[in-house]
């Protein structure tokens, strides 16, 4: 029997411009319509907020509470067939401190959330995702990886922290105000290099899942006529890659130069944690007095890339815009598979405000397939970018000031 996720309720209380709001969503299609900066956003970053503990867009966690409150609040009830209902609370201060509970219990750690809702949120503003900078793609592969394996929060929080304090190491051994013997720079090396494995290899096994994935829903969109590659580049050569392209590779990452993907880069081996371990040791042995005169780590996780490539060129090189959406909407449909395929329920769809950013064919290929999903949250400024049969079928409510209001339901 096909296990399907649902959210029964949703409120939010003093949640940015929203003061209150009690939302029972329909199973199926969710229409959140109104004009710009009128909240309907914030409704889909409180379920985000709910799946991932993060922010959509607050730099500062205290942003996400309302102008003159001291805290803010999202609840939700949330139905599988598995695990049947789940009461999930999260609480946000103005001081940007979080708490969470699960089923009446107040957890100790806020990542103790992870697993319990998973969402594929897709909005115009993922395009960077292509053209933007390394940090955006790392960005992604982190939020994604961490909704299907609680367990990588963890152990990339211990690589920032390590990575943190081996920079700080390496800067006091360059200005001369500690010594490498007692800097104790070989431990914390030891330390980058278990989690930085682990990490590498997480991400390594992460894209070659999700690339055929996205591969499949790319030829969807585009009826055939484009194929998308992901490719992996990480931020050091793994083992088994020919010796040429790792040599390659390496100088280039150390340089801080742009990365290019060779030919023959796959995404089909994937080497073990202790592979990973003994090639970056190897690496980071080879650089350790560049990184000394630099004063910084040269190599690692933290220098992650993903490249896209459409037909054989790299589509952020090459790619038009309009490519460049397709590919990152495909990728999020893939995301959306994967997830379901790893965790044996369909996650929750949240669409900001894509449809007046594609043209009809793909608007006609994303509505199909947002059809066919078990629960979705579509926000827009104005209907007439929905088809009819998807109306009628629908939830719609207007949004107005931080205020819903149900408009139609189906």
């Amino acid at each position: 029997m096909v296990v399907r996720l649902l959210i029964e309720n949703l409120s939010l209380t003093n949640f940015r411009i929203c003061r209150e709001i009690e939302l029972a969503p329909c199973q199926g299609i969710n229409i959140l319509q109104g004009q710009n900066a009128q909240g309907k956003t914030t409704v889909l970053e409180a379920i985000w907020l709910l799946a991932t503990t993060r922010s959509l867009r607050a730099q500062r966690e205290g942003e996400m509470v309302a102008q003159g409150e001291s805290a803010a609040a999202v609840n939700a009830t949330i139905l599988t067939e598995h695990r049947g209902q789940v009461e999930l609370l999260v609480n946000v201060q103005c001081n940007d401190r979080k708490s969470v509970t699960v089923n009446g219990s107040k957890r100790p750690r806020v990542v103790d959330l992870l697993g319990s809702l998973n969402v594929v949120f897709f909005s115009a503003n993922d395009l960077p995702l292509l053209d933007g900078e390394p940090a955006d793609r790392r960005h992604f592969l982190n939020m994604e990886i961490s909704q299907i394996s609680p367990r990588y929060v963890h152990d990339f929080a211990q690589y920032r922290r390590i990575l943190e304090q081996r920079n700080r190491l390496l800067k006091d051994i360059r200005d001369h105000r500690t010594s490498l013997e007692s800097s104790g720079l070989a431990e914390w090396t030891t330390q980058l290099i278990s989690y930085g494995a682990v990490i590498s290899n997480k991400r390594s096994e992460y894209l070659r899942q999700l690339a055929p994935l996205a591969c499949e829903a790319h030829k969807e969109l585009t009826d055939g006529l484009e194929e998308l590659e992901l490719r992996y580049l990480p931020g050091f050569a793994l083992p088994e890659w020919p010796s040429a392209v790792a040599e390659r590779r390496s100088e280039a990452w150390y340089a801080d130069e742009p990365l290019e993907a060779e030919e023959d880069t796959t995404n089909e081996y994937i080497p073990a944690p202790e592979q990973i371990a003994h090639a970056f040791q190897a690496q980071l042995d080879q650089v350790l007095n560049d990184e000394l005169r630099r004063g910084t780590t040269l190599l690692g996780p933290q220098r992650d890339d993903i490249q896209f490539v459409i037909n054989g060129r790299n589509a952020r090189l090459y790619g038009s815009q309009g490519q460049q959406r397709t590919a990152a909407l495909a990728v999020k449909l893939a995301e959306y598979r994967l997830i379901e395929q790893q965790v044996g329920e369909p996650p929750v769809l949240l669409l900001d405000d894509v449809m007046s950013d594609l043209d009809d064919a793909r608007r006609t290929h994303l509505m199909h397939w947002a059809n066919g999903a078990n629960q979705v949250f579509i926000t827009c400024t104005n209907l007439r970018f929905l088809p009819d049969t998807m109306r009628d079928r629908s939830a719609i409510y207007r949004m107005e000031k931080g205020e819903l209001t149900l408009w139609s339901d189906h």
